[in-house]
């Protein structure tokens, strides 16, 4: 539904962003303003600024920024209308009623519904008679009742419409069912179950919503699972199975499990930290849900070809989160359920204890690829070590891995240092090339980094930019700005736009602030102007002058771009002899 402006500004004034922020970014107040490290993008130093003054949140490393509102689409995964429900449950205000519009919010609570009683039919199926084989596969991977309740864990028959009849009698809809990707169509147009014949696990997301299902067969035959497409309510490479639990536990880390079994086992065990990514290779959009609540990971894959590669991938997307990684490796035995039904939960606790540190773990993964005894794989095992290493950001840990590839080879702990010295001094001038190539293009950083947003007159935008950051910071400005420019003069819409509703709220006699602002604009706009307004360097010289310079400017470059035929506008501007005085 389109919910009314006034609403809107409600959740804007009772919705303070550092108390919103903080529920999901550790902060520490650092003069006017909190900082702490970017759930955007990966970071170790804290560059993720948030205004209580302003209301504003402003990332200096990857710029991203906005208001309350904005920050919860961002985070949430969320549209405009369910990021100002979220804030509104959160607050406990209620939201307009006005669900007659409100089409997709009323989607996605259909979808979300049927979910909750498709996973109620699953697990009542596999609690009857139908459901005694898939219990007894249950059972015999040692899952007690307990466990089976508190997962939810079902079983889908082997039928063709037991799933589709049961939920088309509770009222929802053939394409509501098709939607949810919980039955398939035919060429006739009718629908049957998509889950058939299938232990099943319910996919619940860290608000407690059933979002998704996965199903596995019962005996070795292909596939062996069948997972959820992505919907309106699902997408799998921002979710993790198992987080709606793991986000409770005491313990200080997740424990990155490869799949659902293995994620239950640990769980029946006492580790409910276990987590697992759904039939997708580790994103970087799990790596900062897993951020908002722990800052190390234990990484539990088999310890196979695809499991080292899998580590690989998932280490360097956690530490690119800042997040501290251990590796733990699971011996004699094929997963952590395997070796917990042999060693216990009191022998995974002393695996538990010493997990290697990640760079460890990646140093031994590349010792293991050669045969030291063979003088070309020492040397390729060197060059592939000294590699790794030069990019390691500590000194004194590149120290020590340089000792031990010199113990590994043979060769001096110096030659092994003098060489990853060169690496990184070589890497340094291939960065600094890269910067110097980027930073001699004026033109193309003057662009916003989204490619939405592009400036098609770039002189024009940047002072379009100053006008909006001065009368933003001063609105005693606006008047005199109102009589010399209009938003049709702005080469940008989207700062035109900007411009035309700060002109609007004058009018109308509202109070004018960025927060006030940002929260009605696209993710993408509300972002650069945040980050103008924040990083805008205000001339000494005096805000009129430089305003009146900017003013000048889009004066100059609209009349470029018009001829007197074109735009009437221009009688207007031929009138105002005095706009520079």
């Amino acid at each position: 539904m389109a919910i009314p402006e006034s609403f809107v500004q409600t959740i804007i004034d009772r919705a303070d962003i550092v108390d919103v922020v903080s529920r999901y970014v550790k902060l520490r107040k650092s003069g006017a303003n909190y900082f702490g490290l970017c759930p955007f993008h990966g970071e170790k130093t804290p560059s993720f600024s948030v205004s209580p003054d302003k209301q504003i949140f402003h990332c200096f490393g990857c710029s991203e920024g906005g208001g309350v509102i904005s920050f919860i689409m961002k985070i949430e995964s969320l549209n405009f209308q369910e990021a100002v429900k979220f804030l509104a449950d959160m607050y406990g205000l209620e939201m307009p009623e006005n669900d007659a519009d409100d089409e997709g919010r009323r989607r996605r609570e259909r979808m979300l519904a049927l979910n909750k009683e498709a996973a109620r039919f699953f697990h009542a199926t596999l609690n009857s008679e139908i459901g005694m084989g898939a219990m007894e596969y249950f059972r015999n991977r040692g899952l007690s009742n307990r466990t089976i309740t508190n997962f939810g864990l079902g079983f889908a028959p082997e039928s063709w419409d037991a799933l589709t009849g049961a939920m088309l009698r509770k009222g929802f809809t053939k394409t509501e069912l098709s939607d949810a990707g919980l039955a398939s169509k035919n060429k006739s147009g009718g629908i049957y179950d998509r889950f058939r014949n299938r232990v099943m696990f319910p996919i619940i997301d860290v608000r407690g919503n059933v979002i998704a299902f996965g199903g596995r067969v019962l005996d070795d035959s292909l596939p062996k699972y069948i997972n959820s497409s992505d919907t309106l309510v699902y997408n799998k490479s921002r979710n993790l199975f198992a987080i709606n639990i793991a986000k409770k536990t005491k313990r200080k880390n997740f424990i990155l499990a490869e799949g659902y079994m293995d994620v239950i086992a640990l769980h029946q065990a006492g580790f409910d930290n276990a987590i697992a990514s759904l039939g997708t290779a580790f994103t970087p959009e799990q790596a900062r849900l897993i951020a908002r609540f722990k800052d190390e990971v234990v990484i539990c894959y088999d310890s196979d070809e695809a499991g080292q590669k899998a580590t690989a991938r998932a280490m360097e997307i956690l530490q690119k989160n800042a997040i501290n990684v251990r590796v733990l490796k699971v011996p004699n035995a094929k997963d952590p359920d395997e070796f917990i039904k042999k060693n216990g939960a009191v022998g995974f606790e002393k695996l538990l204890e010493k997990p290697q540190v990640g760079n460890e773990y990646r140093l031994s993964v590349i010792k293991n690829k050669h045969n030291l005894d063979i003088d070309e794989e020492k040397i390729a095992y060197m060059k592939e070590a000294i590699n790794y290493v030069a990019g390691i950001y500590s000194d004194v840990e590149r120290e020590i891995y340089a000792r031990n590839i010199a113990a590994d080879t043979g060769v001096s702990a110096a030659a092994v240092i003098k060489e990853i010295e060169k690496t990184r001094n070589s890497k340094g001038r291939r960065d600094r090339k890269a910067y110097e190539k980027d930073a001699a293009s004026p033109v193309k950083n003057s662009q916003p980094k989204s490619r939405e947003l592009k400036y098609e007159n770039v002189r024009s935008a940047k002072c379009e930019e100053g006008v909006l950051a001065i009368i933003l910071k001063n609105d005693e400005f606006i008047p005199k700005t109102m009589e010399k420019l209009t938003s049709e003069m702005f080469s940008s819409d989207f700062l035109g736009k900007i411009y035309e509703t700060i002109v609007g709220k004058y009018n109308e006699h509202e109070s004018i602030s960025l927060h006030g602002i940002v929260n009605f604009l696209e993710p993408v706009e509300s972002a650069h102007i945040t980050s103008l307004c924040t990083t805008y360097r205000y001339p000494a010289n005096g805000l009129e002058n430089a305003l009146d310079d900017c003013i000048d400017t889009i004066r100059t470059e609209y009349i470029k771009r018009n001829s007197e035929e074109q735009d009437p506008m221009l009688e207007l501007i031929r009138k105002k002899k005095e706009w520079g005085k």
